[in-house]
């Protein structure tokens, strides 16, 4: 019953004051005062005051757009631009080479922003929004990744690039079939297209096609042997098929291709987790949270190992943090009620696994067998045998085949009869 690890499958104010200089203002005053040829000029100085407040508002209008682009040009705590601060105007070429620094250092978001930036500067260059769109899939962002990825394709609809990293998104999303035929159109586009062939093969493995995609995998890595991705895709291929062995070698190559790939880490991990290696799938999980400290998933599987070799408090932790990061994220209320109900709050594990089925519901996707069966006996546990009934009858129609489930489920049922 109790088992965490059970898991779906792999699935940013700008102060506009400024500050008056203090020579013009006395330059006023001192006309009030002082005879005529004083207040002939005091019209001038007017003047010159209201040219230079009309200057420093499109400085600092001029500093603002500038920070946006990421060009450096500060402003001064009290807001007034300070010119002598400003850095040579970078280039388009100059946010792709730090977008790809930082890629190879494991910071995807940071690269995303620099490809974010660069794409202002060049807006009408279609691989910028697509190299942006491939990072977002990776760190969990794939609904914003396919929007990302769809002005590409209105800037350029025969990109073959652009084209399969939508198949990509399309496929993390879930709809498996329609990402197949956007892989084949990027193809058809480029038949000499590594990374299309790469995701062609991983939606078709998703699609239930695990021959097809392992050869249009490694139809891919005969194109470009050193591509990342497609060899990423192999081990996952392998670990889809049940090979974990074989794809934790694949996944190791990954890496040896380039070590700071977090959601690489994260599929090591769950691999290690499944040949019962949780502590190997630690270090793994804790490699990817330091990489990408903003990593919901990590988190989340973090908390599920360490729960599985008896730390609670870094469980806990680990849970908590991936859902503050991710409130949508249903397997972290999964894990965290399990993790409560092993401690005994019935309540508070009846609470995360109601939260986890209304977000369940929200957003597509459906709760276990296993989970309903936890369901059902923390609402027994504090008494509210009326709903756990009817938890405890959806879990039985998921698991007809599962005598193990349904001897717990009749457990259940007949507590709440007792109770009743």
């Amino acid at each position: 019953m109790n088992n965490i690890l059970t898991d779906t499958p792999p699935a940013r104010v700008w102060d506009r004051s400024y500050t008056r200089a203090g020579g013009v203002i006395r330059a006023n005053i001192s006309g009030v005062y002082i005879g005529s040829r004083h207040h002939r000029n005091r019209g001038n100085g007017a003047a010159w005051f209201i040219l230079s407040v009309i200057g420093v508002i499109l400085i600092g209008g001029y500093a603002l757009v500038q920070q946006r682009l990421g060009n450096g040009i500060g402003l001064s705590p009290r807001g007034t631009p300070v010119l002598a601060e400003t850095t040579p105007t970078r280039s388009v070429e100059d946010f792709v080479i730090l977008a790809e620094d930082s890629y190879k250092k494991g910071d995807y978001r940071g690269a995303i922003n620099y490809y974010e930036q660069a794409s202002r500067r060049k807006p009408n260059d279609a691989s910028l929004y697509a190299l942006a769109a491939r990072l977002m899939v990776f760190i969990g962002q794939a609904p914003q990744a396919e929007k990302t990825v769809q002005k590409a394709l209105q800037l350029d609809p025969k990109n073959a690039m652009a084209k399969a990293v939508l198949c990509m998104a399309i496929d993390w999303q879930g709809h498996y079939a329609e990402a197949v035929n956007r892989c084949m159109e990027a193809t058809q586009l480029d038949p000499k297209s590594s990374m299309a062939y790469a995701y062609l093969g991983e939606a078709e493995t998703d699609n239930g096609d695990i021959n097809g995609g392992r050869a249009s995998v490694q139809k891919a890595l005969q194109l470009d042997p050193k591509n990342e991705d497609a060899m990423r895709d192999l081990g996952y291929n392998y670990e889809q098929s049940g090979d974990y062995s074989q794809a934790i070698y694949y996944y190791g190559k990954t890496l040896d291709l380039n070590p700071n790939m977090p959601h690489v880490l994260i599929a090591l991990g769950r691999c290690e987790v499944v040949m019962g290696q949780v502590p190997k799938a630690v270090l793994y999980f804790k490699q990817a949270v330091a990489l990408d400290p903003q990593n919901a998933e990590a988190y989340d599987r973090l908390g599920g190992a360490y729960f599985a070799i008896g730390e609670y408090d870094s469980a806990r932790v680990a849970l908590d943090k991936a859902i503050e990061l991710d409130p949508m994220r249903v397997t972290a209320f999964t894990r965290r009620g399990i993790l409560n109900f092993q401690l005994r709050r019935y309540e508070d594990a009846a609470a995360d696994y109601t939260r986890a089925l209304t977000t369940s519901q929200l957003v597509s996707t459906t709760l276990t067998a296993v989970d309903f069966v936890n369901y059902g006996f923390a609402l027994q546990l504090t008494g509210n045998c009326t709903k756990a009934i009817g938890i405890f009858n959806q879990a039985s129609s998921m698991a007809n085949n599962d005598k193990d489930l349904q001897d717990e489920i009749s457990v259940g049922l007949k507590r709440c009869s007792q109770q009743h």
